[in-house]
């Protein structure tokens, strides 16, 4: 990168660039993306050799343990003393490791604080272990060859950093979270009154010291001054055969780990998984080159934007498997942990492939790239358009378009369609023509503003609905819609009136937040443009993260449409349909019970505990309340024809989702705000990590139709569902339910196929332990107005297993659940799941059994 401004471009007739450099930087340039294709590709072969190994038993627990521990207790440790003692800390850039620290300490933090104030109930030891998830890489068996494969040639130093930016975690950082760990499990146990801060402290320290890489990490620097950088050659050789066997060994381990580790987790357990890998394999980086550049580590311009663009690249190398092992040893969400490490370290092969590969870009001119962003822009639009159509037939056939707060997703989805719209009629109208410049601009700012502030309103319609009550969102409904379209509206309106005259035809709508593609200095119109988009962005950032965090902690149930504990909750897969007459029972009996007590049922989606409320207010809300519901009358027959046991009304977990992944769109236009803010345009773009994030940005701008369309345009009652009914071949069918929902309707053996193993402990489990189980466990629950009798969820075994000792973690505690269901001494309230660490209903056989000869009994 330091010979950047040696090079010269060639643009051809087709549009295509060729960039030629002298003779002697020719190797410079092909040299690092030719060896950076085959190390990724063979770090992940590896991976997937031990990943077949493990998952077709050619090496077993005890054996892939055994691996393990040469790899962290030998291999690694021979590593790092090697680099530490050979290393000559006089050229080391310090203020580069200092932004590594202060981007992974801020994380650290961050993670820390989000996840308290979340969790609930509090718990210190997730807030530990998520923070050292989001901020330990992989350093050494993954990220060391691809750093090694791009930089070896034109950065060598760089690939030392990876030795010195490992004792951040491990020496700082990881020692936060094992205290708060350590907090976590003495609160459970009832220690911490009996055990002194002192103790802890020393346990803390006494660990970490102790720990092969630290304690290694700590000698290789002490050996440094005492053998002045060079080790004598016997211990070199020694260090060296050691050190050699680690990648290959490092990598199969890792894929080996990786069995069995996202078998038992779907659904709404994915939801912290994936916040964690977005934190830790794009905010991470984000932040690391954003620090990097305000830190300044190189007086020279190129040398800086070479290490901003290393600091990306590390931030995106994926969690070190030892995250897990943590989570085993404290017990603490053990397969929240392993599928996070193994999704996450799936996705950052692409990611860091794309990362490497722009880092070594010759960015010389942004022209290059602005047809090929427009036309990427254009497409993802036209794929909006369709996503938004598709999504909003859906909720009017559905009908939830008049329910709240699908109403507030409507508006945001036709938002969203706007923006992909005007992004459209930029591209095929040529804005040489006034009114055509206009009508582009209009609609292109209006849509994208809009989608931002509907983002917010929709986070805000949670909050009330969660805060306050559904008479409060419909009181406020104009308010809302206000703050989505009618700010936007006037934002637009009024840019446009104080810039009469001064617009330029340079102006590229890919460019959302001021991003203009000019040559100089920006017009008034775009200086403007820029503020207004950041003043928006940021406003409905902080709204959205605001009322995100309390609807979450605000508890407020209501009588008809509240969610019930995570402890009560049954995600069971639809029935197949009753009969006729079955169905119009139970939905003129639901509406009878609507009409018996209306008042009951209404008030509580009042604001009758808030002090604030007149009586003629509480009236007008009550009748208010009272019309919305006989508005949607109709809309909960349809409800209650279509599945009696579906998703509640308001769908929380989706929309919070939705406002997750959106907030990550927004997040990566503030970057990108910051970039263009805080360093001159002209500066910026000589990265390709720049053009990384301009993609990324763009896509994630036009693309938001589709998160939209994932998540409510396949509605389960209007598309899955009759669609699986309909297969012919219930094998098939099984398949496609597995596929869909992540369960199953299992085949079981009789009890002559099944393995010694599985009858010797369902024949132990019914001699020494059934009957406590059944004692300590059982008991009658509701869920969704309904009771079920004489159930326990799986959470509720696999922790009781734990307590008795039955099982030695999390997962042997599901295999060993697994076992009593094939040896049919448990078995799921409707037989469609096996046993999961989930809050699935479960009963024992014999009482099913019991029950079915009470019926018999009544029958006769």
């Amino acid at each position: 990168m330091a010979g950047l401004q040696d090079k010269s471009v060639l643009v051809v007739s087709n549009g295509s660039t060729v960039v030629t450099t002298p003779s002697s930087d020719i190797i410079h340039m092909e040299d690092p993306f030719n060896n950076l294709y085959p190390a990724i590709v063979q770090c992940f072969v590896i991976i997937l050799c031990g990943y077949i190994a493990g998952r077709f038993n050619l090496i077993g627990k005890l054996q892939g343990k055994g691996i393990g521990t040469y790899v962290s207790t030998f291999a690694l440790p021979a590593l790092l003393f090697k680099s530490m003692a050979t290393l000559n800390f006089s050229e080391v850039n310090w203020k580069f490791l200092a932004s590594i620290l202060i981007a992974k300490a801020g994380l650290f933090l961050v993670v820390l604080v989000f996840t308290l104030i979340l969790v609930r109930p509090m718990s210190y030891g997730k807030a530990g272990l998520y923070a050292i998830f989001t901020t330990q890489s992989n350093d050494f068996a993954l990220g060391y060859p691809i750093i090694s494969a791009l930089y070896q040639g034109t950065h060598p130093n760089f690939i030392e950093y990876i030795y010195l930016a490992a004792p951040i975690s491990l020496v700082i950082l990881n020692p936060i979270g094992f205290t708060m760990m350590e907090l976590e499990k003495r609160k459970e146990s009832g220690e911490h009154e009996k055990s002194s801060n002192l103790k802890l402290a020393l346990h803390v320290c006494k660990g970490v010291l102790l720990n092969p890489l630290v304690f290694m990490t700590i000698i290789g620097i002490i050996g440094n001054f005492v053998f002045n950088h060079k080790l004598p050659a016997v211990i070199d050789d020694i260090l060296t055969v050691l050190g050699q066997s680690f990648s290959a060994v490092a990598l199969f381990y890792l894929g080996l780990s990786m069995v069995g580790k996202i078998q038992h987790i779907g659904g709404k357990a994915l939801i912290t998984p994936i916040l964690l890998i977005v934190a830790k394999l794009l905010i991470l980086p984000l932040v690391t080159r954003e620090i990097v550049i305000g830190l300044q580590p190189s007086v020279n311009r190129n040398d800086t934007l070479a290490y901003s663009s290393y600091g990306f690249l590390y931030g995106t190398i994926p969690t070190a498997p030892s995250v897990f092992l943590y989570a085993s040893t404290y017990n603490l969400a053990p397969e929240t942990i392993a599928a996070g490490t193994v999704i996450g370290t799936f996705l950052s092969a692409p990611l860091m492939f794309v990362s490497a590969r722009v880092i070594t870009l010759p960015v010389l001119d942004p022209d290059m790239y602005k047809d090929i962003l427009t036309i990427t822009s254009f497409d993802v639009s036209i794929l909006g358009i369709v996503c938004s159509v598709w999504t909003m037939t859906v909720m009017i056939l559905g009908r939830k378009w008049r329910k709240v707060p699908h109403q507030f997703v409507m508006m945001l989805v036709i938002a969203q369609s706007l923006g992909c719209l005007g992004m459209i009629i930029w591209h095929l109208i040529p804005s040489n023509l006034g009114w055509a410049h206009y009508i582009q601009f209009v609609i292109l700012l209006v849509g994208v503003f809009s989608s931002r502030c509907m983002t917010a309103m929709v986070a805000l319609a949670l909050c009330f609905l969660k805060v306050r009550s559904i008479c409060f969102v419909l009181r406020n409904r104009i308010c809302l819609l206000f703050g989505g379209f009618g700010v936007p509206i006037l934002s637009t309106g009024l840019l446009l009136i104080f810039t009469a005259g001064q617009r330029t035809t340079d102006n590229d709508p890919s460019f959302q937040y001021g991003n203009p593609q000019v040559e100089e200095a920006l017009t008034e119109l775009f200086n403007k443009q820029f503020i207004l988009s950041a003043v928006i962005l940021f406003i409905s950032t902080i709204l959205t993260i605001v009322c995100l965090v309390l609807q979450h902690r605000w508890d407020r149930h209501h009588h008809n449409y509240h969610l019930l504990p995570q402890n009560d909750v049954e995600d069971i897969v639809p029935d197949a349909p009753k009969s006729k007459s079955s169905k119009a029972v139970g939905s003129q009996s639901s509406r009878d019970s609507m009409n018996s007590a209306p008042e009951r049922d209404f008030r509580e989606d009042t604001c009758l505990l808030s002090a604030s409320c007149s009586q003629a207010q509480r009236r007008e809300c009550l009748e208010r309340v009272r019309q919305y519901h006989k508005d949607n009358t109709a809309i909960e027959e349809v409800t209650l024809h279509s599945d009696p046991e579906a998703d509640d009304e308001y769908q929380i977990t989706r929309h919070v989702v939705m406002l997750l992944v959106l907030l990550l769109s927004m997040l990566i236009g503030i970057f990108l705000c910051l970039w263009r803010l805080f360093g001159e345009y002209r500066e910026n773009i000589s990265s390709g990590v720049y053009i990384e994030i301009e993609f990324l940005d763009s896509v994630f701008n036009f693309g938001q139709p589709f998160i939209v369309f994932a998540i409510f345009g396949l509605d389960t009652q209007l598309i899955i569902i009759p669609f699986v009914k309909k297969l012919k071949y219930k094998q098939r069918s099984y398949r496609w339910r597995k596929l869909i929902y992540g369960v199953e309707t299992i085949h079981m053996p009789s009890w002559d196929e099944l393995d010694p193993e599985v009858k010797h402990t369902c024949e132990q489990f019914n001699h020494y332990h059934k009957e406590r189980c059944k004692k300590e466990l059982v008991k009658d629950r509701r869920f969704r107005m309904r009771v079920y009798r004489s159930v326990f969820t799986g959470e509720d075994l696999v922790k009781w297993l734990l307590e008795v000792g039955l099982a030695i973690d999390t997962l042997d505690a599901v295999a060993y659940g697994q076992k009593l269901v094939l040896g049919r001494v448990i078995v799921h309230v409707k037989a469609e799941h096996n046993f999961y660490n989930l809050p699935y209903f479960y009963k024992f056989t014999d009482q099913v059994e019991e029950e079915c000869e009470n019926e018999d009994d009544k029958s006769r």
